[in-house]
C-alpha cells in the first residue's frame, strides 16, 4: 500500500485534486455514470482528498473509466479527472490489483494481438470488401519487454508460451483458419 501512496505522491495527485470543491459536474456529465449508477468520478476525488487510498485500490470501479475526458472538459477547476483515473489504474496494476476481466483481456492481447478474435462475419465482410487479411498475432518478446518497462505484474504474462523469439506461435490467424474450414 505504501508503494501505491508513493506513486500517487510522485504524480502530485493529492495537490492536483485539492482545488476540487465537490460540485459534481464530473459525475453529472460522465457517460459511464449514466449506465453504472455506482461509478462516480467525484467520489474518487473525494476519497483521494480524505486519504482513503486503501479503499481506492480495492475498488474495481476505477477500471470502468472510459477516459473520454468529459469530466475534464466540464470541470470548473480543470481537474484532469480522467488522467487521475488512469494513474489510479496504473498504480493499482503495479501492485497487482487488476479485475479478472482486465487480466483476461491482457492475456488475449498477449496471445493474439487483439482484445477479441474477429468473428466470422467480420472476416467475410473484409474479404468481400477486398481488405487485407488481419495480421497474425504480435511479437511476444517486444510486448513482454514493454510490460517489463511499464512494471506490469506477472499475472498478465502468459505462462503457457515460453517462446520469446518471434511472433507468438500460439496466435492463430483466424482468416487462414476460416479458409481452411471453408475448403473442407
Amino acid at each position: 500500500m505504501e508503494q501505491f501512496k508513493r506513486f500517487l505522491m510522485k504524480q502530485d495527485i493529492p495537490r492536483r485534486v485539492r482545488v476540487c470543491y465537490q460540485c459534481g459536474v464530473c459525475a453529472g456529465g460522465c457517460p459511464v455514470g449514466k449506465w453504472r449508477w455506482d461509478f462516480n468520478p467525484r467520489r474518487f476525488i473525494e476519497m483521494i482528498l480524505r486519504d482513503e487510498i486503501d479503499d481506492i485500490i480495492k475498488d474495481d470501479k476505477i477500471w470502468l473509466c472510459a477516459a473520454c475526458h468529459t469530466c475534464l472538459e466540464r470541470c470548473p477547476q480543470t481537474i484532469e479527472v480522467s488522467e487521475i483515473m488512469m494513474q489510479l489504474k496504473n498504480a493499482a496494476a503495479r501492485i497487482g490489483s487488476i479485475p479478472e476481466n482486465q487480466v483476461k483481456m491482457g492475456r488475449e492481447i498477449m496471445k493474439t494481438g487483439w482484445t477479441q478474435t474477429p468473428g466470422k462475419r467480420t472476416l467475410r465482410i473484409r474479404r468481400e470488401l477486398g481488405l487485407p487479411e488481419i495480421p497474425r498475432g504480435i511479437r511476444s518478446r517486444e510486448l513482454r519487454s514493454l510490460m517489463d518497462c511499464l512494471g506490469l505484474p506477472e499475472q498478465l504474462k502468459r505462462p503457457e508460451n515460453k517462446d520469446n523469439n518471434g511472433p507468438d506461435s500460439s496466435a492463430v490467424n483466424p482468416t487462414n483458419e476460416k479458409k481452411e474450414k471453408n475448403t473442407e
